[in-house]
């Protein structure tokens, strides 16, 4: 069995004779890289599985001299950090890009009506949702702006309503209810009214806004009680 140590910069290798002095540094004749032959043995004769024990050497090297495991290092470190930066970076820009989807389609009707050029993109973002784009529900937006409920001369009642919103973009239009009341004010009967039963568009554009006039029969019986009405808007 032959023993031989091998550089572990310039990997010259060096027989051990019999009374060599392992554990020394001493100097390779190639390179001239100081390190310890018993760090660095391997068996000669072994044709298979070699094995080199590399070890760290504390012994200085030689200027200008750098052993490839501390260069390999020192290059592999920054690729990973550069690996790392890029990855989280994009996994931010993904939240962001998703983030920002999810914002755009539950402000999608305001957005689409405050500015209609986003009307594509906002459908587009729903398609795969199946979701719709309609008017927007703003109802402190919505007003009255007059109202009656008047008894005609055949018995008949005449609802007339005219309401408008002060905003720039159309908005939905609300639903109405109508509620009769009596001497102490106290209700007599309560009538949701949606825009479609009273002649009213389902949307409210900018401007003066929306009128209507509609007709009711009442029970005899409730012809004596009424009084007095009011009108309450609200979304379904």
């Amino acid at each position: 069995m032959k023993l031989q140590s091998r550089c572990p910069h310039c990997h010259q290798i060096e027989p051990i004779h019999a009374g060599t002095d392992t554990q020394s540094a001493h100097a390779c004749p190639s390179c001239g890289l100081r390190y310890v032959p018993h760090r660095h043995m391997f068996v000669a004769d072994a044709l298979t599985d070699v094995r080199i024990a590399v070890r760290d050497d504390p012994v200085l090297s030689p200027p200008g001299v750098r052993p490839p495991s501390r260069q390999a290092a020192g290059s592999t470190a920054p690729a990973r950090r550069r690996i790392s930066t890029r990855t989280w970076s994009l996994i931010t820009l993904v939240l962001v890009l998703v983030l920002a989807a999810q914002i755009s389609l539950h402000h999608r009707h305001l957005w689409a009506a405050r500015w209609p050029w986003l009307q594509p993109t906002l459908r587009t973002l729903c398609l795969p949702l199946g979701c719709r784009i309609q008017a927007p529900e703003v109802m402190d937006a919505v007003s009255v702006v007059t109202s009656g409920f008047d008894q005609l001369e055949n018995g008949a009642f005449v609802f007339s309503l005219h309401l408008r919103h002060d905003l720039s973009h159309p908005v939905a239009t609300p639903a109405i209810e109508l509620i009769l009341t009596d001497e102490q004010e106290r209700p007599v009967l309560r009538k949701v009214l949606l825009p479609e039963h009273i002649g009213l568009a389902n949307v409210m554009p900018s401007g003066p806004g929306l009128e209507t006039e509609t007709r009711f029969e009442l029970d005899l019986e409730l012809h004596g009680h009424v009084s007095g009405f009011r009108v309450e808007l609200f979304y379904p």
